[in-house]
């Protein structure tokens, strides 16, 4: 009569729980020669296949890392062929350790709100023409977006300025001719909008923040 006491032993669905789906590479980017790594975003460490010949990200932001090794097991390659999912698991705790992108521990590491502030910072150069004493935007994000989007910003967005107007809007730099800083700035956010959507999947719901 005591039965309905018992601890239950937990259902087979829960014993059994299915893996999570796989992601697709992005924009078909299947077979690529690549490596995987990592950046934090608000604390949360996310995993990234990257492909160094090409200079392309191959895979959306993953959080889990045996996804991530998953992921690598169908759909990345090394020089000395595929993989299982043991294998590259071992590259992905590499990957929480270091970046062959970025030597920097800061430069991989962001928070939403601290990019919601440069963007405030940005909008009110935008209003007001003023310099912002040490604006920045992280070189390291702005790459990996413009790799995930696969270098397909338009020509007038500008990515080979983007350094000299950050460095303007700081005030380290100085204006070129008759350009003011409210066209400099205005410059660098439609630069930063095209970076994010260009991004495919996650990538740019994750850095929406940088969209004004």
């Amino acid at each position: 009569m005591f039965d309905f006491f018992k601890k239950k032993p937990p259902a087979a669905a829960e014993a059994g729980r299915a893996a999570p789906p796989l992601p697709s590479p992005l924009a078909g980017r299947d077979g690529h020669l690549g490596a995987i790594e990592a950046i934090t975003l608000d604390g949360t460490m996310y995993f990234f296949g990257f492909d160094f010949r090409s200079d392309l990200v191959l895979s959306p932001l993953i959080a889990d890392p045996a996804l991530m090794a998953r992921f690598a097991s169908r759909h990345m390659t090394q020089r000395d062929g595929t993989h299982d999912e043991a294998y590259w698991r071992e590259l992905v705790g590499y990957a929480a350790e270091g970046s062959e992108l970025c030597t920097e521990d800061d430069g991989r590491a962001f928070d939403s709100q601290a990019l919601a502030a440069t963007m405030a910072r940005l909008a009110h150069v935008r209003r007001e023409g003023t310099p912002e004493p040490g604006f920045t935007v992280e070189y390291h994000l702005r790459y990996l977006l413009g790799a995930a989007g696969g270098w397909s910003v338009p020509e007038e967005a500008g990515a080979e300025d983007s350094d000299l107007w950050i460095a303007q809007i700081a005030g380290d730099e100085p204006l070129a001719g008759s350009a003011t800083l409210q066209e400099v700035a205005a410059r660098l956010q439609a630069h930063l909008n095209a970076l994010v959507d260009a991004a495919p999947g996650n990538w740019a719901t994750l850095f929406a923040v940088l969209k004004r």
